[in-house]
């Protein structure tokens, strides 16, 4: 009989473990290696095969004797993401959701993006505009007078809908009213789309034709959830300039921050209404809300 020859069999490897720390909790395993860190990194060079380096390539190309230069590089790579990032006004890639034309974002420059949010953007078929405020940059809305709750507004007995074009940019649908006992106008806003911690207005945009009546006795009202309200009384009728956009003012309030908005959603509410003395109400003409940051 031949010589027997005795196999040994390798043990089974261990079962892999599933970590349900956090990476950075986890020690890593120090092994050997023959890598010599001082040597010239080879790329491929054939056609097809060419590779970006990497920012660790680019660290061993150094040398990456010192775990301190990987880390200050890595730093510094998030660091500049983190200010591209911030140049993006508050909101931004949300709200362009609801343009009616695409923007064409200019990253390559922060300038020439402001410069196109300066002059605004319509959103929701040109219910609203969007645009920011030149000196603190903080994100502005207007709330034309279609996106606007009105009762009897559907009604052409007591409202008109007007088509009104002030410039070659700046065209809307405007709300005048013909003649009503009931004047009831109510608008309303989510704060996450205005800029944090930023102290905003609020003001009413109108126009009193040379025929108004019954405008002695306006209340217009700002409720902020969970906050406050503010209430105040105008007398329209005491408006000397006719026929001419004017603001009423409304409100204000200060924006939290983003941490506590993702806790609960705050929208606001703003009111324009004469309930009580039930007379005729007429010559009044509504452009929209205005929420901006207060100079």
């Amino acid at each position: 009989m031949g010589t027997r020859h005795s196999i040994n069999i390798p043990k089974e490897r261990e079962a892999m473990r599933v970590y349900t720390e956090e990476p950075r909790k986890l020690k890593p395993e120090r092994r050997k290696t023959n890598v010599n860190y001082n040597a010239t990194v080879q790329r491929p060079t054939g056609e097809g095969n060419e590779k970006l380096e990497s920012p660790s390539d680019s660290l061993v190309k150094l040398g990456g004797k010192s775990s301190s230069i990987n880390k200050a590089a890595t730093i510094n790579i998030r660091s500049q993401l983190l200010y591209k990032r911030a140049q993006l006004p508050h909101y931004l890639i949300e709200i362009l959701k609801e343009a009616d034309s695409r923007l064409e974002i200019d990253k390559s420059s922060t300038d020439r993006l402001y410069e196109q949010l300066y002059n605004g953007v319509h959103l929701k078929q040109n219910k609203q505009k969007y645009w920011i405020d030149r000196t603190n940059k903080a994100n502005c809305f207007m709330l034309y007078a279609e996106d606007l709750s009105i009762t009897w507004g559907k009604d052409n007995r007591y409202w008109n809908w007007v088509d009104i074009k002030e410039t070659s940019d700046e065209n809307f649908i405007a709300a005048e009213l013909k003649s009503v006992c009931w004047l009831e106008v109510c608008g309303s806003f989510d704060t996450a789309a205005l800029t944090p911690e930023t102290l905003y207005e609020v003001v009413f945009v109108v126009k009193i034709k040379e025929n108004a009546d019954g405008l002695e006795s306006i209340t217009v009202r700002l409720i902020i959830p969970n906050k406050s309200s503010n209430e105040l009384t105008v007398n329209l009728m005491n408006v000397t300039e006719r026929e001419k956009w004017i603001e009423v003012p409304v409100g204000e309030f200060f924006t939290s921050n983003e941490f506590k908005r993702k806790k609960k959603r705050e929208e606001i509410e703003i009111f324009l209404y004469e309930t009580e003395k039930l007379d005729c109400k007429q010559g009044l003409v509504i452009k929209g809300i205005v929420i901006r940051p207060k100079a």
